[in-house]
């Protein structure tokens, strides 16, 4: 099931963006819930809210009153309740201002069926191909943590922490999580911590993890190998950019 957010000033946009979307799912056995917000404030006070489900994609407008959806980008990239955005809006100069590590696609307004079909569908297949750990919450509820959102795992005793912006205790030990991560960004560093690349910068002999105040320390075992993946990490990203 996707769970799916609007944020736009405009009801009528609002609305517009709902309709295209329940289109979508006419002919798609899948159930979908949504959300709609009528500023980037009330998406940030949802997020605030441990509760609260995580959004599969945002369809966030650029231009509102308050706290722009670019400011608002910035914002939820702190947090760990939006996994995916597509920006909508008229105003194509502000089209590269949108994109990051979160963003999806890009829409022009005034949206249509096929740009709105184009992101969900591609919001889905990401969301199979996206390694992650799910586990069930002293709640009985299924939480489900991908491997983007990982920052680092700190092994304790039989269970272990991930850290994402928050702390996830996990009832599973460290070396069956590196199974599960296998060939995700998330990487061995020690006997007792796994780190995540994506969001680490080498330095000293060790990885310290931006935008936490941390350095993970890295096993004398594991040196030559984080140093590569480290490394190799790196260069695809920039050919990525390119």
């Amino acid at each position: 099931m996707l769970r799916i957010g609007i944020c736009d000033d405009s009801a009528e946009a609002r609305q517009h963006m709902l309709q295209l979307c329940q289109k979508y799912y006419e002919n798609n056995t899948d159930a979908f819930e949504y959300k709609m917000y009528k500023n980037a404030e009330e998406v940030l006070e949802y997020c605030d809210d441990e509760e609260n489900p995580k959004i599969d994609i945002l369809f966030l407008d650029i231009e509102m009153d308050g706290l722009s959806g670019i400011k608002l980008k910035e914002r939820v990239l702190k947090l760990d309740k939006i996994w995916r955005i597509a920006f909508v809006s008229s105003h194509d100069e502000k089209m590269i201002d949108s994109f990051g590590i979160k963003t999806i696609d890009f829409i022009r307004k005034p949206a249509g069926y096929m740009d709105v079909k184009a992101v969900l569908e591609k919001v889905l297949i990401e969301k199979c191909e996206n390694i992650g750990i799910s586990y069930l919450s002293e709640r009985g509820q299924n939480i489900v943590i991908y491997a983007e959102d990982i920052r680092y795992i700190e092994a304790q005793g039989k269970y272990s922490y991930i850290y994402t912006n928050g702390q996830n205790f996990v009832g599973i030990n460290i070396s069956e999580i590196e199974k599960r991560l296998e060939d995700s960004s998330v990487i061995r560093v020690h006997k007792s911590y796994m780190a995540n690349l994506e969001y680490a910068t080498l330095r000293n002999g060790k990885l310290s993890i931006r935008d936490m105040d941390i350095e993970i320390p890295i096993g004398r075992s594991y040196k030559e190998t984080v140093k590569r993946l480290y490394h190799e990490y790196g260069e695809r990203m920039a050919r990525r950019r390119m």
